[in-house]
C-alpha cells in the first residue's frame, strides 16, 4: 500500500452559493494495532496546521476546518481487541507462522494462562536479515500498543475547506493533509476512498457522500468510514491548544490564565466608606463591582502603559474615597486627570484644595512658603530642611558624587528656616532667598548674626573656600522657578495658605498639578510629595488611634524617585504607621530605583497591572509567585487589570466605569486653596 498520504485529494463541487468545497476524511493506513509515530510536543506539532491556515483569505470567503472526534474505548472493547490479537497470532502459528506475539500477549495479560488446548510450543524462526528486524520491530510496536494502560479512543478525522475561487480549496486541503505527515511511523494517516484509474472516489464522490460528510462535520455525529483506534500518546499533540513552542504568527495568544477572584471578595456599593473599589469581575450573573476593605489597604502599586486604564482606575478609587469622607491627595503631572475629576467633587467643594500651576496667570493661586516656621519650633527645622533637600536630590538625581551641591542646598535651607524662626511671619524668607544667601555677600553678612553657630561657621569659613561656580547647580534651577509666574506666585509668599499637615488632620481633598514634566516641574512635584511625607512623620505627636488615614495618589511615580540614597524608600517604610496610605502609579516598575521598588513590593497590600514591558512583566510574575505568566501582561486588553490582593486570592478585574459614579453638575470650581 502506498504511503503517499495526501496525494489523493477529493474533488470540489460548486453549490448554489458559488462556493467551492474540498473534503477529506482520514483514517489509519495499516491495522490499528500498529501505532502512529509519537510526535514530541516541542516543537509544537500544531505549528504545521497553523501555517497551513495562513494562506486563507477573508475577502474570498475562505475557511478551513479540521475536526478530530474521539470516542473512548470501554474496558470490554479493549479486552476484545487483545483477545482478537491473540487468536490471530495463534491462527498464524497454525499456518506455520510465528507465535511470538500471541505468547507475549498471553504472558503480559494473563501470565501465560488460558486453555491448555490453546497453548502451543513456540517455533523459533531464524534471526537475521532486514525482513526479520522489521517484523520484530512491528511485533514490539503492536505489543506496546495492545498492552498499554493509557486511554484509547476510536477516532474520526474530517477536513473541509471552502473558497469562492475554484482550485483554492484543493490547494489548502493539500497543505492541511501534509501537516499529518509528522505522525508517519509504523502506521500513518491516509484519505478514505478508492482509486479508479486516475479518479479518486472519496468524501466528494457523490451527493450522498457529501451530505453524509457534512452531517457528521456539522453535528459531531460519530460514524467513521473505518474503525481505527489510537492511544492518548499517539495523538497528544492534537489534544491541546497551541503552546509557546508554536512558531506560527496567526495563533491567538492568551499568555496564560488569570486565577479567578476570591469567593469572599466583598461587593462594592457607591458611597461605602469601608471599601476601596477595585473594579468589576465577571460572574455567572453578570459583572459585579467588588472592593477590598480599607483596613487591609497599606500601599498599592499600579503598573501599565499609557491609555490602558491605569489612571482611570486610580481616579475611580480617588473619587470614591473623597466622596466617602476620607482625606485624599492626588498628584497629576498632566492636568487632564484633575479636569475630569473635579465635576464629581462639586458637592464637597469646601473640602477641596486645588493647586494647579497649569491654570494660567489669571487663576487664583495659593501661597506656600517651604520655609515657613509659623506655629513651629526649632525641633521642626530638620524635617523642613530634609523635605527641600530630598526634593532637589530626587529631581536632579543627585548622588554621592554631588556632595558639594547637597551641602550647599542643605546649609542654605537650614539658614532660611533659622531666619524664619526669628523674623515675623510676614517677612519669612522663601525658597528664592536661597539664591540670595548663596550669591549676595552683603546680604549674607547681614543675616549671619541671626543664624546658629553651626551655620555661621559654615558661611564665614568654609563657604569662602569654595569655587565661584559651586553654587551654579542650585541657583540655576531656582532662577528657572522664578521665571514662571505661577510658580513665583505659589512659592514667593512669606505666609502659607497651604498646610498639608492640617489638610491630613481635617480629611481634606488636595488636587495638585505642576505646570508640566520638565526639570522645574519635577522639582515642584517633589516639593509636594516630600512635604507630605514629612508631614506624615510629624504625626508622632498624635496618638496612633487619632491618626486619621490619608490616601496619597501619585501618577508617574518615577518622576519623584531620582535620589540615589533611597530617601523615598526609607520614608515610605516609616509613614504607614502614621496613617499615610500610598497609591502609586507607574508605566514600568523597572524605572523606579531598586530601593524604592523593594520598599513598595515589600509593604504593598495590592499590586495591579495592565500591559507592561517584558522586564516588568517578569518582575511582576515573580512577585505573584508565578500564578500569572509574564506573557499575560503583554497581551491584556485595555482596561483589564491583573491584581494581587495580598493575603486574598489573585483576581483579574476591570476598573469601575465612570458612569457608575454619581456626577455632580459643574456649578463652579469651589473656593480657592
Amino acid at each position: 500500500m502506498s504511503r503517499r498520504k495526501g496525494a489523493e485529494v477529493e474533488g470540489s463541487w460548486r453549490d448554489r452559493a458559488r462556493v467551492y468545497v474540498a473534503r477529506a476524511e482520514l483514517t489509519l493506513a495499516m491495522e490499528d494495532t500498529l501505532p502512529l509515530r509519537a510526535v514530541p510536543l516541542t516543537p509544537d506539532p500544531l505549528t504545521a496546521f497553523a501555517r497551513s491556515f495562513e494562506g486563507l483569505r477573508d475577502d474570498l470567503g475562505e475557511s478551513a476546518e479540521v475536526c478530530f472526534d474521539l470516542l473512548p474505548l470501554t474496558s470490554a472493547k479493549r479486552r476484545a481487541r487483545r483477545r482478537k490479537a491473540i487468536d490471530a497470532g495463534q491462527s498464524d502459528m497454525g499456518r506455520g507462522g510465528s507465535s511470538d506475539l500471541a505468547q507475549q500477549l498471553q504472558v503480559a495479560l494473563w501470565g501465560g494462562g488460558g486453555s491448555s488446548s490453546r497453548r502451543q510450543p513456540v517455533r523459533r524462526q531464524p534471526t537475521g536479515g532486514l525482513r526479520d528486524m522489521e517484523l520484530r520491530a512491528a511485533r514490539k510496536a503492536t505489543m506496546a500498543k495492545l498492552v498499554s494502560v493509557e486511554p484509547m479512543f476510536s477516532v474520526q478525522v474530517l477536513c473541509r475547506v471552502k473558497s469562492s475561487v475554484a482550485g483554492r480549496p484543493q490547494a489548502h486541503l493539500h497543505a492541511i493533509l501534509a501537516a499529518f505527515e509528522q505522525w508517519t511511523g509504523d502506521n500513518w494517516w491516509r484519505t478514505v476512498g478508492h482509486r479508479v484509474g486516475w479518479v479518486h472516489l472519496g468524501a466528494d464522490s457523490s451527493p450522498w457522500a457529501r451530505a453524509r460528510f457534512d452531517r457528521r462535520m456539522d453535528t459531531g455525529l460519530f460514524r467513521p468510514a473505518k474503525d481505527c483506534v489510537v492511544t492518548a500518546t499517539e495523538i497528544a499533540g492534537l489534544l491541546k491548544p497551541p503552546t509557546v513552542s508554536c512558531a506560527a504568527t496567526n495563533v491567538a495568544r492568551s499568555g496564560g490564565v488569570i486565577p479567578p477572584p476570591p469567593l469572599g471578595l466583598p461587593e462594592y456599593r457607591v458611597g461605602d466608606p469601608d471599601l476601596l473599589p477595585l473594579g468589576t469581575v465577571a460572574t455567572r450573573d453578570g459583572d459585579r463591582a467588588v472592593g477590598v476593605y480599607l483596613n487591609e489597604t497599606f500601599f498599592s502599586l499600579s503598573a501599565g502603559r499609557s491609555r490602558f486604564g491605569k489612571t482611570e482606575g486610580a481616579l475611580c478609587r480617588f473619587i470614591a474615597l473623597a466622596r466617602a469622607g476620607h482625606g485624599c491627595f492626588f498628584l497629576d503631572p498632566h492636568a487632564d486627570a484633575l479636569a475630569r475629576v473635579k465635576p464629581y467633587l462639586v458637592d464637597i467643594a469646601p473640602r477641596v484644595l486645588e493647586i494647579n500651576l497649569a491654570a494660567g496667570r489669571q487663576a487664583r493661586q495659593a501661597g506656600w512658603n517651604l520655609f515657613s516656621m509659623e506655629g513651629r519650633g526649632p525641633e521642626d527645622v530638620e524635617a523642613r530642611v530634609s523635605a527641600v533637600v530630598d526634593s532637589f536630590a530626587s529631581a536632579l538625581q543627585w548622588g554621592e558624587v554631588n556632595n558639594r551641591a547637597l551641602t550647599l542646598t542643605t546649609m542654605a535651607a537650614q539658614s532660611m528656616c533659622e531666619l524664619a524662626l526669628v523674623l515675623p511671619p510676614d517677612l519669612a524668607p522663601t525658597i528664592f532667598q536661597m539664591t540670595t544667601i548663596l550669591a549676595d555677600d552683603e546680604w549674607r553678612e547681614l543675616v549671619l548674626p541671626h543664624l546658629s553657630s553651626a551655620s555661621q561657621g559654615f558661611w564665614s569659613t568654609r563657604f569662602s573656600k569654595l569655587s565661584s561656580d559651586a553654587i551654579t547647580p542650585v541657583t540655576n534651577l531656582i532662577d528657572r522657578l522664578r521665571s514662571s509666574a505661577a510658580i513665583a506666585a505659589l512659592l514667593g509668599s512669606s505666609r502659607s495658605t497651604y498646610d498639608i499637615r492640617k489638610a491630613m488632620d481635617r480629611g481634606d481633598v488636595v488636587l495638585c498639578c505642576p505646570a508640566g514634566i520638565g526639570d522645574k516641574d519635577r522639582l515642584i512635584s517633589n516639593f509636594f510629595v516630600y512635604d507630605l511625607l514629612q508631614a506624615a512623620l510629624s504625626r508622632r505627636d498624635t496618638p496612633s488611634a487619632q491618626r486619621r488615614p490619608f490616601h496619597m495618589f501619585i501618577d508617574e511615580m518615577q518622576t519623584i524617585d531620582g535620589a540615589a540614597k533611597g530617601n523615598l524608600a526609607a520614608i515610605l517604610e516609616q509613614t504607614g504607621k502614621f496613617g499615610l496610605r500610598l497609591h502609586a502609579m507607574v508605566q514600568q516598575p523597572t524605572r523606579l530605583t531598586r530601593t524604592t521598588l523593594d520598599a513598595l513590593l515589600t509593604n504593598r497590600s495590592h499590586l495591579m497591572s495592565t500591559v507592561v514591558g517584558s522586564d516588568s512583566a517578569r518582575l511582576l510574575s515573580r512577585e505573584w509567585g508565578g500564578r500569572v505568566a509574564p506573557e499575560k501582561n503583554d497581551r491584556q486588553p485595555r482596561a483589564v487589570h491583573v491584581r494581587d490582593l495580598g493575603d486574598l486570592e489573585r483576581p483579574g478585574v476591570r476598573p469601575v466605569p465612570r458612569s457608575r459614579l454619581r456626577r455632580q453638575p459643574a456649578v463652579g470650581r469651589g473656593p480657592p486653596a
